[in-house]
């Protein structure tokens, strides 16, 4: 291959979900040079979705495992982190001394859960949930009975709360915010998940802070104190940047990359949780914490690392969330100026919520309507909006009506 020379040996530090994909794909397009990944845990490769939901349930650490058969000679480093980078002699410390030569460096770092520093004299077992080590603990304590509280109101943690709840444990989640997902879904589905949660026993606190720690439990804002056998911390995430930014590569809570994985350093990539890049709809440059970022971008980018006229990586952001027998699939943005409501808004039936900001659609969010959820994405590309009475009839054929508007 032409660009092979000047591509190998490639090292990625990091190896999750990001990682396994830029390594696979690599491989698919024909790269057959030497590839080494760096990973600070001793566990192979897995998926982290089912660690607030599936694993929880089952345990079976065999059925999050990625697939890594098709990146055929990568030579895994599993428990081995990365101390340092030299880019001036292209080479990545290990903090066991050793020394790896590069031709291409990859960061797939991804990010750590933060903490709540008062919580740490609370006695009670303090957990975060990002690993399987992680994942692995707070099952050990789901156990019918047990009182197990949240903190923070996002995707994760009302997944881990609904599993748990379906375990039999009693379940409080406390929320900083007015409302749930306030992120990353539009209020609509914010206050339906609330209602629901509530409706199979979850006790929502909603704009309260942790305070600290009492003799008789968690200290609110509001006085009140909430006793717990586990505590679980979901309140966001912050990039593992710093091995970049002390190689002088331009960061900011995440990696600045642009539409082909590149840093601001040469021979440097970034995939992943890790990366900072521009949304294709807001135009921001923004981290994009989804498993569908890290799985098409890491894949994208190793096409465009070895492609003599690669294209920019342009995919929409979504993910998607299950929560008790409730899917949720959000792409794009989370609120509009105006909303389009299609279909009857239940947590048992199906419906879907588009959001329109100056005349166009910037997000779709569909409940239990999976079948909609791909031609409604295509919204999010069209240059005006079709007729919005159109869109909330339920009956309207998605794909005509997309088709006529962009003729």
């Amino acid at each position: 291959m032409g660009r092979e020379s000047s591509v190998g040996p490639v090292v990625v530090i990091g190896g999750g979900l990001a990682c396994v994909s830029f390594v696979t794909a690599l491989r698919a397009a024909g790269f057959s040079g030497e590839v080494r990944v760096v990973e600070s845990e001793s566990e192979a490769a897995y998926d982290r979705p089912p660690l607030s939901k599936e694993f929880q349930r089952d345990g079976d650490a065999a059925k999050i495992r990625l697939d890594t058969s098709r990146a055929a000679d990568v030579e895994w480093l599993r428990g081995h982190p990365a101390a340092g980078i030299d880019t001036a002699r292209r080479i990545v410390r290990l903090t066991d001394g050793r020394e790896l030569d590069y031709g291409t460096l990859v960061f797939a770092t991804g990010a750590r859960p933060r903490a709540i520093p008062a919580l740490a004299a609370a006695g009670l077992p303090l957990f975060t949930l990002r690993t399987l080590d992680d994942a692995t603990r707070i099952r050990a304590v789901l156990r019918p009975g047990a009182r197990l509280l949240v903190i923070g109101g996002g995707v994760i943690g009302l997944e881990l709360a609904a599993t748990a709840r379906g375990l039999g444990c009693e379940v409080t989640v406390v929320e900083a915010t007015g409302r749930l997902m306030n992120r990353c879904c539009p209020a609509t589905l914010s206050e339906l998940a609330a209602d629901y949660h509530r409706s199979r026993g979850v006790d929502l606190r909603l704009g309260a802070q942790v305070r600290g720690v009492g003799p008789t439990g968690i200290l609110l804002d509001d006085g009140s104190a909430l006793a717990a056998d586990a505590v679980v911390v979901g309140i966001g995430v912050v990039a593992n940047d710093e091995l970049a930014r002390a190689a002088g590569i331009a960061c900011d809570d995440g990696i600045f990359v642009d539409g082909f994985g590149r840093t601001t350093c040469p021979r440097v990539l970034a995939v992943g949780d890790v990366t900072r890049q521009r949304n294709p709809v807001s135009g921001r440059f923004e981290r994009i914490e989804t498993w569908s970022n890290a799985q098409n971008r890491g894949a994208a980018a190793a096409r465009a690392l070895l492609a003599e006229s690669p294209l920019p990586f342009a995919d929409l952001p979504w993910f998607w969330s299950d929560q008790f027998e409730m899917k949720m699939q959000v792409a794009g943005l989370a609120a509009g100026d105006s909303e389009i409501v299609r279909g009857s808004v239940s947590a048992e039936g199906k419906f879907s919520l588009i959001q329109v900001r100056h005349g166009r659609a910037v997000g779709v969010a569909c409940v239990n309507n999976v079948r909609e959820f791909t031609p409604l994405k295509r919204l999010l590309t069209l240059e005006r909006l079709p007729d919005a009475n159109a869109l909330a009839d339920p009956s309207t054929d998605l794909r005509k009506l997309f088709a006529e508007a962009s003729a």
